[in-house]
């Protein structure tokens, strides 16, 4: 436990402190032991510090709070007069209990005075008040009466004190991961776990792996889980989406109080979050939608985080997600509030759209490669790969899929030809058709994986094919290579203007520009692609808007348009690279046969259509009978 002592120099700080040490068995250290001599000096001499002299000083101390945690814990006396101190004394460890001891002016000055070895003159008194920002948490002693039932005071305060800042409700994979997390950056957490068939050990089983001096409490009964946390209550709930969830939320609605935040952390449907938040919001409850991309180990050692929901509730969680997140290359978190009410959910579902094409991809070019490469051949083309600004995640992966052996075989094959999904790849889909954008990448990765699910029909048929389409001529690895660069490219142009459309139809002001930088880490599409798209989009509004990548893309179209024939040729299912070269040669077409589709549905359904000749506000009809 770390308790800090805060107030103007002669409240009673540093007695109160080693009171409470001996009473309380955690060791006691006074800041101003810490000051560097020169503003000891400066102090002795009637000169008052400048936050330019504290804060080495502030933060020599926060390096210490964090080896004191990591050990007996410690009780702190610091002056801490401003917000801005605290927060730098908490910045590496901030599960902190602020004890304030306050006085009169005149009150702390009878003191200094009658203290003749105290090194602050009483002149600076004065300034110290007028510094200080009394905070509205923590425990708050008057030191008016004697230090030692002051010191019982907070103890007894202290006691009543002993509550999670955090809980987390679900401690499948993704759950205990985050919460093991959570308990490593300092935090007080509470879990809970049903008792289910197969479940009945989940508690007592992640207990036993979380480290020995954090601060853990498991539950099975979800009352005295609630009971168990501070308000407001912060509860992240990591179970599988659907009803589920709501079914979760009637149960612990009669639990909770005013200003409590429900999170969902899980991959629910943005509109199920857009109701579920609206849901709460008339019970006075706050609700997160928040998407958690990185698996297991993202969730363990730093995910990346797209919250949604009320600017100010995520105010009030973000110093836990933000402390869990995966950092960027710049050391800032990968964690910011994306927008209201389901935007969270629907930019995560989004990353997972990208996810499918972007392993549909890489699956496809193995397809190709297989024909007349081994795996450590692909393995090594693929690295090569890896070193240029093709690098991601998902490629390094692969490249160490393909080179993983079991019993002397290959693991990859030895698996069997059948993808699994869970949902969000198709739900992107929809989106783009309910928000009439194009994800084309996204569909052809969810059908493939449809197709592959039917394994005993695809096996029967591929007995009635002649198979005579052996591949001898090999494949140009340069130029496969560059169509991968190409495909990439349009992928990543239909995720991020799917969120483009959601943003304006939804008023939501999704920032591109920041939702493309908390996927560089952490995430399962982090790539250096991603990198370069944060400064692509504080320049443009679309990839295509940007010269060098427009120009990348029509320098590459022969390279793809030559390894989809190949593809036709050996009889290959390549529809992924299709559906980016598709993608591109219609959006850069001016005329499309879309007049006559247009004319049919005037002929049958008396629809309209404009002229080219006419103004965009006039519609025509003909009859055409």
């Amino acid at each position: 436990m770390i308790i800090i002592l805060l107030g103007v120099s002669g409240c009673g700080k540093t007695t109160i402190g080693k009171l409470l040490s001996q009473k309380v068995s955690i060791p006691f250290f006074d800041g101003d032991d810490f000051h560097p001599k020169s503003n000891i000096d400066k102090m002795a001499k009637g000169i008052s510090l400048n936050d330019e002299d504290r804060l080495p000083w502030l933060l020599t101390l926060a390096k210490n709070i964090e080896i004191w945690a990591g050990g007996n814990g410690a009780i702190l006396a610091c002056s801490a007069l401003k917000e801005t101190y605290r927060t730098l004394l908490t910045s590496k460890f901030s599960n902190v209990v602020w004890v304030h001891l306050s006085g009169s002016q005149d009150l702390i000055k009878d003191r200094i005075e009658k203290r003749s070895e105290h090194f602050m003159a009483t002149d600076l008194l004065a300034s110290q008040f007028n510094d200080l920002e009394a905070p509205d948490y923590g425990i708050h002693m008057d030191i008016s009466e004697s230090p030692e039932k002051i010191t019982d005071n907070i103890i007894s305060k202290l006691k009543n004190m002993n509550q999670s800042f955090f809980g987390v409700i679900g401690l499948g994979v993704m759950g205990s991961s985050l919460s093991l997390n959570i308990a490593e950056k300092g935090y007080a957490v509470s879990v809970y776990n049903r008792i289910a068939p197969e479940e009945e050990h989940k508690v007592t089983d992640f207990l036993s792996k979380v480290d020995e001096g954090k601060q853990v409490k498991g539950f099975t009964e979800l009352k005295a889980f609630v009971n168990s946390l501070e308000r407001p209550r912060k509860i992240l709930i990591m179970i599988k989406a659907g009803y589920a969830i709501d079914s979760l939320i009637e149960t612990l609605v009669p639990l909770l109080s005013e200003g409590d935040i429900l999170i969902d952390g899980g991959n629910s449907h943005y509109l199920d979050t857009n109701k579920r938040f609206k849901y709460l919001k008339d019970k006075q409850i706050h609700f997160i939608g928040c998407g958690v991309s990185g698996g297991e180990e993202g969730a363990r050692k730093g995910p990346s985080i797209m919250p949604g929901g009320d600017k100010a509730s995520y105010e009030i969680v973000a110093p836990v997600l933000e402390a869990i997140a995966a950092k960027d290359k710049n050391g800032n978190t990968c964690c910011i509030h994306v927008g209201a009410e389901g935007a969270g959910h629907f930019v995560k579902m989004v990353h997972n759209g990208i996810e499918y094409a972007e392993m549909q991809l890489l699956a496809e070019i193995y397809a190709l490669l297989a024909m007349t490469k081994d795996n450590e051949e692909i393995a090594a083309i693929l690295s090569d790969w890896h070193t240029t600004d093709l690098s991601s995640y998902l490629l390094e992966i692969t490249i160490h899929i393909l080179k993983t052996k079991e019993n002397g075989k290959y693991v990859l094959d030895t698996i069997l030809d059948k993808a699994g999904n869970k949902g969000t790849g198709s739900w992107s889909t929809k989106a783009a058709f309910d928000l009439g954008t194009v994800n084309t990448m996204m569909s052809s990765a969810v059908f493939a994986r449809y197709i592959s699910s039917f394994k005993e029909k695809r096996k029967q048929l591929s007995k009635l094919i002649e198979k005579d389409l052996k591949a001898v001529d090999p494949i140009n690895v340069n130029s496969l290579k560059e169509a991968y660069r190409f495909a990439r490219i349009i992928n990543h142009y239909q995720g991020f203007e799917l969120m483009r459309s959601a943003s304006k139809t939804y008023n939501w002001h999704l920032n591109i520009s920041e939702i493309a930088r908390i996927w560089t880490n952490g995430c399962i599409i982090r790539s250096k692609f991603m990198e370069q798209s944060v400064e692509v989009f504080k320049k443009y509004e679309s990839y295509l808007d940007n010269p060098d990548i427009f120009e990348l893309l029509v320098a590459t179209e022969k390279e793809i348009r030559m390894n989809i024939a190949y593809s036709l040729f050996h009889r290959v299912p390549f529809d992924a690279f299709w559906s980016a070269y598709n993608h591109w040669i219609a959006i850069t077409t001016e005329n499309l046969p879309a007049n006559l589709i247009q004319a049919q549905r005037d002929y049958f359904g008396a629809h309209t259509y404009q002229k080219v000749d006419a103004q965009e506000d006039q519609f025509f009809h003909t009859n055409w009978y």
